[in-house]
């Protein structure tokens, strides 16, 4: 089954009638065993940058780019799971909290609807375990109340995001790049990974002053300073990679 949004199957609204019993535990992020990189909010960029590379994706159809946190240097591989399927890491994307919970919608009308992944195995049928959605008179739960406001803030960052990557792509900060990559013991590995952007430094000492101070005043300074920090974090993969591989 092709996954929808990277890591949901099964995709429908959340109604009391329907999922009057349903309950939620997440008990691993195995949902996610497949991805090589994880959307970010801008204002997770300081925090990720600490233990993933962070980058930024190539422009989609409609130009536009998506910080990424990389977790895996090879298609179909996340090297931060542990071997309980949860993140090895302090900090864990939103992208991946809010799961099996989405919202989906019509753009245009900015008419959402709270939606949930029926395919997961989060959902716990019966209610017996895990964090109820509905009461039984089929009022919302705190827990579900906790998780609209969740996604509502992550909606509206969701679009603070998109207004920083512009920025970059306006003072044409971002460049393609590639990394080589070279695992120990075994040369047969060896690989180029491709297709993602990066500041170029250059490029932000060009800026002039006014264009500086707009970004410093926006946070943007700390946000592109904290990628380009991150990058180094790409050595911490490829040891992850190394130690699968030996």
């Amino acid at each position: 089954m092709t996954k929808q949004l990277m890591i949901y199957e099964n995709i429908q609204p959340v109604t009391s009638d329907k999922h009057r019993t349903l309950a939620v535990k997440v008990t691993s992020h195995d949902f996610a065993s497949e991805l090589t990189s994880v959307p970010l909010l801008a204002t997770e960029i300081p925090f990720a940058a600490a233990e993933y590379p962070v980058i930024f994706s190539a422009p989609n159809a409609e130009g536009e780019h998506t910080p990424l946190a990389i977790v895996g240097v090879q298609q179909g591989e996340n090297l931060m799971l542990n071997s309980e399927g949860a993140f090895d890491a302090r900090y864990i994307p939103a992208f991946i909290r809010r799961y099996p919970f989405v919202f989906a919608g019509d753009k245009e009308n900015q008419n959402l609807t709270l939606c949930i992944d029926e395919d997961s195995k989060a959902l716990v049928r019966d209610g017996s375990e895990g964090e109820r959605l509905f009461d039984d008179n089929g009022e919302q739960t705190e827990f579900l109340k906790e998780i609209l406001k969740f996604l509502q803030d992550y909606q509206y960052r969701a679009e603070m995001t998109k207004a920083f990557c512009r920025k970059l792509k306006e003072l044409d900060l971002l460049e393609p790049m590639q990394a080589n990559i070279e695992f120990r013991n075994n040369a047969d590995s060896n690989m180029s990974i491709k297709g993602f952007y990066t500041v170029k430094r250059e490029k932000l000492k060009a800026l002039n002053d006014e264009q500086v101070a707009d970004l410093f005043k926006r946070d943007g300074l700390e946000l592109i300073y904290a990628h380009l920090n991150s990058l180094s974090n790409l050595n911490n993969l490829v040891e992850r990679k190394n130690a699968k591989l030996s």
